[in-house]
Protein backbone atom coordinates (compact mmCIF):
# COMPACT_ATOMS: atom_id res chain seq x y z
CA UNK A 1 0.00 0.00 0.00
CA UNK A 2 2.87 2.33 0.79
CA UNK A 3 4.41 1.63 -2.62
CA UNK A 4 1.09 2.26 -4.32
CA UNK A 5 0.62 5.55 -2.47
CA UNK A 6 4.17 6.67 -3.35
CA UNK A 7 3.63 5.87 -7.02
CA UNK A 8 0.37 7.83 -6.99
CA UNK A 9 2.10 10.80 -5.38
CA UNK A 10 4.92 10.76 -7.95
CA UNK A 11 2.42 10.47 -10.79
CA UNK A 12 0.50 13.45 -9.44
CA UNK A 13 3.65 15.52 -9.18
CA UNK A 14 4.62 14.63 -12.75
CA UNK A 15 1.20 15.66 -14.00
CA UNK A 16 1.40 18.96 -12.12
CA UNK A 17 4.83 19.68 -13.59
CA UNK A 18 3.60 18.79 -17.06
CA UNK A 19 0.64 21.12 -16.63
CA UNK A 20 2.92 23.96 -15.55
CA UNK A 21 5.21 23.40 -18.51
CA UNK A 22 2.22 23.22 -20.83
CA UNK A 23 0.97 26.57 -19.54
CA UNK A 24 4.37 28.14 -20.18
CA UNK A 25 4.52 26.61 -23.64
CA UNK A 26 1.06 27.88 -24.50
CA UNK A 27 1.88 31.36 -23.24
CA UNK A 28 5.07 31.42 -25.28
CA UNK A 29 3.29 30.13 -28.36
CA UNK A 30 0.62 32.81 -27.95
CA UNK A 31 3.21 35.55 -27.72
CA UNK A 32 5.17 34.27 -30.72
CA UNK A 33 2.03 34.03 -32.84
CA UNK A 34 1.06 37.54 -31.78
CA UNK A 35 4.49 39.04 -32.25
CA UNK A 36 4.90 38.60 -35.98
CA UNK A 37 8.46 37.37 -35.53
CA UNK A 38 10.87 34.93 -34.00
CA UNK A 39 10.64 33.84 -30.39
CA UNK A 40 13.35 36.24 -29.30
CA UNK A 41 11.36 39.29 -30.33
CA UNK A 42 8.01 38.21 -28.99
CA UNK A 43 8.48 36.63 -25.60
CA UNK A 44 10.44 36.93 -22.38
CA UNK A 45 13.91 36.78 -23.91
CA UNK A 46 14.91 39.67 -21.64
CA UNK A 47 13.42 40.35 -18.25
CA UNK A 48 12.14 43.91 -18.08
CA UNK A 49 14.24 46.12 -15.89
CA UNK A 50 17.26 43.85 -16.04
CA UNK A 51 16.38 42.03 -12.83
CA UNK A 52 17.77 38.87 -14.42
CA UNK A 53 20.48 39.62 -16.96
CA UNK A 54 20.55 36.74 -19.46
CA UNK A 55 23.46 35.80 -21.64
CA UNK A 56 23.54 37.82 -24.87
CA UNK A 57 21.40 36.16 -27.53
CA UNK A 58 23.25 37.80 -30.41
CA UNK A 59 26.95 37.36 -31.17
CA UNK A 60 29.23 40.25 -30.32
CA UNK A 61 30.44 41.75 -33.57
CA UNK A 62 33.77 43.47 -33.85
CA UNK A 63 33.40 47.14 -34.76
CA UNK A 64 33.55 47.45 -38.54
CA UNK A 65 33.05 51.21 -38.74
CA UNK A 66 34.18 54.26 -36.85
CA UNK A 67 31.53 55.84 -34.65
CA UNK A 68 30.15 59.13 -35.93
CA UNK A 69 32.10 61.86 -34.09
CA UNK A 70 30.06 63.83 -31.57
CA UNK A 71 31.35 66.94 -33.32
CA UNK A 72 29.90 65.90 -36.68
CA UNK A 73 27.74 68.73 -38.09
CA UNK A 74 23.97 68.32 -37.98
CA UNK A 75 21.38 70.31 -39.86
CA UNK A 76 18.13 71.55 -38.36
CA UNK A 77 15.09 70.04 -40.05
CA UNK A 78 17.11 67.17 -41.53
CA UNK A 79 17.84 63.49 -40.99
CA UNK A 80 21.34 62.09 -40.48
CA UNK A 81 22.50 58.45 -40.24
CA UNK A 82 24.56 57.94 -37.09
CA UNK A 83 27.00 55.09 -36.44
CA UNK A 84 27.60 54.09 -32.82
CA UNK A 85 29.55 51.29 -31.15
CA UNK A 86 28.23 49.39 -28.14
CA UNK A 87 30.73 47.63 -25.88
CA UNK A 88 28.54 46.65 -22.94
CA UNK A 89 27.78 43.08 -24.01
CA UNK A 90 25.68 41.15 -21.52
CA UNK A 91 23.84 44.09 -19.97
CA UNK A 92 20.12 43.40 -20.38
CA UNK A 93 21.03 40.79 -22.98
CA UNK A 94 22.63 43.27 -25.39
CA UNK A 95 25.17 42.20 -27.99
CA UNK A 96 28.24 44.35 -28.47
CA UNK A 97 28.89 45.64 -31.95
CA UNK A 98 28.44 48.45 -34.42
CA UNK A 99 24.93 49.88 -34.74
CA UNK A 100 23.13 52.69 -36.52
CA UNK A 101 20.18 55.00 -36.15
CA UNK A 102 18.64 57.76 -38.21
CA UNK A 103 18.56 61.02 -36.27
CA UNK A 104 15.94 63.67 -36.99
CA UNK A 105 16.98 67.12 -35.79
CA UNK A 106 13.98 69.42 -35.27
CA UNK A 107 13.71 72.87 -36.80
CA UNK A 108 15.14 75.56 -34.54
CA UNK A 109 17.33 73.16 -32.58
CA UNK A 110 20.51 75.19 -33.03
CA UNK A 111 18.86 78.54 -32.19
CA UNK A 112 18.92 78.08 -28.41
CA UNK A 113 21.97 76.18 -27.06
CA UNK A 114 20.35 75.78 -23.63
CA UNK A 115 16.97 74.38 -24.65
CA UNK A 116 16.29 70.68 -24.14
CA UNK A 117 13.99 68.74 -26.46
CA UNK A 118 11.42 65.97 -26.29
CA UNK A 119 12.64 62.80 -28.00
CA UNK A 120 10.94 59.78 -29.58
CA UNK A 121 12.56 56.37 -30.19
CA UNK A 122 11.07 54.30 -33.03
CA UNK A 123 11.46 50.54 -33.65
CA UNK A 124 10.32 48.64 -36.74
CA UNK A 125 9.90 44.83 -36.84
CA UNK A 126 11.79 44.82 -40.15
CA UNK A 127 14.55 47.20 -39.05
CA UNK A 128 15.49 50.60 -40.49
CA UNK A 129 12.67 52.46 -38.75
CA UNK A 130 11.29 55.62 -40.32
CA UNK A 131 9.11 58.54 -39.26
CA UNK A 132 6.29 57.16 -41.40
CA UNK A 133 2.79 58.41 -40.64
CA UNK A 134 4.15 60.09 -37.50
CA UNK A 135 6.41 62.41 -39.49
CA UNK A 136 4.22 65.50 -39.73
CA UNK A 137 3.29 65.35 -36.04
CA UNK A 138 6.89 64.83 -34.89
CA UNK A 139 8.09 67.76 -36.98
CA UNK A 140 5.26 70.05 -35.91
CA UNK A 141 5.80 69.29 -32.21
CA UNK A 142 9.57 69.74 -32.26
CA UNK A 143 10.69 66.25 -31.30
CA UNK A 144 14.13 64.76 -31.78
CA UNK A 145 13.55 61.37 -33.44
CA UNK A 146 15.76 58.29 -33.07
CA UNK A 147 14.95 55.65 -35.69
CA UNK A 148 16.67 52.36 -34.90
CA UNK A 149 18.22 50.47 -37.80
CA UNK A 150 19.31 47.03 -36.59
CA UNK A 151 16.46 46.57 -34.10
CA UNK A 152 14.10 44.11 -35.79
CA UNK A 153 12.34 40.81 -35.13
CA UNK A 154 14.83 38.17 -34.10
CA UNK A 155 17.36 37.70 -31.31
CA UNK A 156 17.21 40.14 -28.41
CA UNK A 157 20.97 40.79 -28.55
CA UNK A 158 20.96 43.18 -31.54
CA UNK A 159 17.59 44.66 -30.55
CA UNK A 160 18.82 45.74 -27.13
CA UNK A 161 22.32 46.54 -28.38
CA UNK A 162 20.93 48.87 -31.03
CA UNK A 163 18.69 50.64 -28.53
CA UNK A 164 21.28 51.03 -25.78
CA UNK A 165 23.97 52.23 -28.19
CA UNK A 166 21.61 54.75 -29.81
CA UNK A 167 20.25 55.89 -26.44
CA UNK A 168 23.74 56.37 -25.04
CA UNK A 169 24.89 58.21 -28.16
CA UNK A 170 21.93 60.57 -28.53
CA UNK A 171 22.18 61.63 -24.88
CA UNK A 172 25.75 62.76 -25.57
CA UNK A 173 25.04 64.23 -29.00
CA UNK A 174 21.76 66.06 -28.42
CA UNK A 175 20.05 68.08 -25.69
CA UNK A 176 17.48 65.48 -24.70
CA UNK A 177 14.91 66.50 -22.08
CA UNK A 178 14.90 64.04 -19.19
CA UNK A 179 11.48 62.57 -18.45
CA UNK A 180 10.23 63.63 -21.88
CA UNK A 181 11.33 60.64 -23.91
CA UNK A 182 8.77 58.44 -25.68
CA UNK A 183 9.20 54.99 -27.23
CA UNK A 184 7.01 53.50 -29.95
CA UNK A 185 7.08 50.70 -32.46
CA UNK A 186 4.89 48.37 -34.44
CA UNK A 187 4.38 44.62 -33.81
CA UNK A 188 7.75 43.24 -32.64
CA UNK A 189 8.89 46.86 -32.45
CA UNK A 190 6.10 47.58 -29.97
CA UNK A 191 7.20 44.69 -27.78
CA UNK A 192 10.78 45.92 -27.96
CA UNK A 193 9.67 49.43 -27.00
CA UNK A 194 8.03 48.08 -23.84
CA UNK A 195 11.44 46.77 -22.84
CA UNK A 196 13.32 49.94 -23.82
CA UNK A 197 11.38 52.11 -21.38
CA UNK A 198 12.09 49.62 -18.60
CA UNK A 199 15.86 49.38 -19.02
CA UNK A 200 16.69 53.06 -19.61
CA UNK A 201 15.76 55.95 -17.29
CA UNK A 202 14.03 59.18 -18.24
CA UNK A 203 11.13 57.86 -20.32
CA UNK A 204 7.75 59.46 -19.81
CA UNK A 205 5.63 57.76 -22.45
CA UNK A 206 5.10 54.54 -24.41
CA UNK A 207 2.95 53.90 -27.50
CA UNK A 208 2.18 50.34 -28.60
CA UNK A 209 1.20 49.81 -32.23
CA UNK A 210 -0.26 46.43 -33.20
CA UNK A 211 1.15 44.42 -30.27
CA UNK A 212 1.56 44.40 -26.51
CA UNK A 213 4.41 43.87 -24.05
CA UNK A 214 7.53 41.78 -24.47
CA UNK A 215 7.43 40.22 -21.02
CA UNK A 216 4.63 37.81 -20.14
CA UNK A 217 3.65 35.65 -17.19
CA UNK A 218 3.00 31.91 -17.60
CA UNK A 219 -0.74 32.64 -17.77
CA UNK A 220 -0.24 35.02 -20.70
CA UNK A 221 -0.77 38.26 -18.76
CA UNK A 222 1.75 41.07 -19.14
CA UNK A 223 4.56 41.88 -16.72
CA UNK A 224 4.49 45.67 -16.33
CA UNK A 225 5.96 46.27 -12.88
CA UNK A 226 9.15 47.75 -14.37
CA UNK A 227 7.39 49.97 -16.89
CA UNK A 228 7.27 53.17 -14.87
CA UNK A 229 6.20 55.62 -17.59
CA UNK A 230 3.33 57.89 -16.55
CA UNK A 231 1.34 57.61 -19.76
CA UNK A 232 0.73 54.79 -22.24
CA UNK A 233 -1.24 54.57 -25.49
CA UNK A 234 -1.94 51.77 -27.94
CA UNK A 235 -3.29 51.51 -31.48
CA UNK A 236 -4.92 48.41 -32.96
CA UNK A 237 -6.75 47.64 -36.17
CA UNK A 238 -10.04 45.89 -35.49
CA UNK A 239 -8.99 43.09 -37.86
CA UNK A 240 -5.50 42.80 -36.39
CA UNK A 241 -4.52 39.27 -35.34
CA UNK A 242 -3.33 40.89 -32.11
CA UNK A 243 -6.53 42.84 -31.49
CA UNK A 244 -7.30 40.87 -28.32
CA UNK A 245 -4.11 42.27 -26.80
CA UNK A 246 -5.81 45.65 -26.45
CA UNK A 247 -7.92 44.23 -23.62
CA UNK A 248 -4.84 42.68 -22.02
CA UNK A 249 -3.08 46.03 -22.09
CA UNK A 250 -6.06 47.77 -20.49
CA UNK A 251 -6.09 45.20 -17.72
CA UNK A 252 -2.34 45.53 -17.18
CA UNK A 253 -2.03 49.34 -17.24
CA UNK A 254 -5.47 50.43 -16.03
CA UNK A 255 -5.96 54.18 -16.07
CA UNK A 256 -2.46 54.78 -17.44
CA UNK A 257 -3.39 53.63 -20.95
CA UNK A 258 -5.66 54.91 -23.73
CA UNK A 259 -6.41 52.58 -26.66
CA UNK A 260 -7.15 53.90 -30.14
CA UNK A 261 -8.82 51.56 -32.63
CA UNK A 262 -9.23 51.84 -36.39
CA UNK A 263 -10.70 49.91 -39.29
CA UNK A 264 -7.76 47.87 -40.47
CA UNK A 265 -5.48 44.93 -39.87
CA UNK A 266 -1.98 44.32 -38.56
CA UNK A 267 -0.28 47.57 -39.53
CA UNK A 268 1.26 50.81 -38.36
CA UNK A 269 -1.54 53.10 -37.23
CA UNK A 270 -2.92 55.49 -39.88
CA UNK A 271 -1.91 59.14 -39.62
CA UNK A 272 -5.09 60.41 -37.95
CA UNK A 273 -5.03 57.61 -35.36
CA UNK A 274 -1.36 57.75 -34.40
CA UNK A 275 -1.59 61.52 -34.07
CA UNK A 276 -4.36 61.09 -31.50
CA UNK A 277 -2.19 58.62 -29.60
CA UNK A 278 0.79 60.97 -29.78
CA UNK A 279 -1.38 63.86 -28.53
CA UNK A 280 -2.53 61.70 -25.62
CA UNK A 281 0.99 60.83 -24.52
CA UNK A 282 2.55 64.21 -25.26
CA UNK A 283 -0.13 66.00 -23.26
CA UNK A 284 0.77 64.05 -20.12
CA UNK A 285 4.54 64.43 -20.27
CA UNK A 286 6.19 66.66 -17.65
CA UNK A 287 5.87 70.36 -18.48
Amino acid sequence: MKTTALLSLLAGAALALAATNAEKANATKEAVNAGGGATGSATTGVKAGGKTDPKPTGKADKPTEEATPLTAPLKDGAETRITCVYKGAGKNGAAAGTYHYALWVPEGYSADPKKTWKTIFIADPNGKAKLGAMGDWIKAHGYIAVMLEESKNGDWGPIVGNFLSAHEDVLKRMRVADGKKVATGFSGGARASSLFVAIAPGFGGLIFQGAGCSDINPDGSYVVKDIKVKTVAATFGKKDMNYKEAAKLKKAFGSRIEVFEFEGGHQWAPKDVIEKALDEVDGKLPK
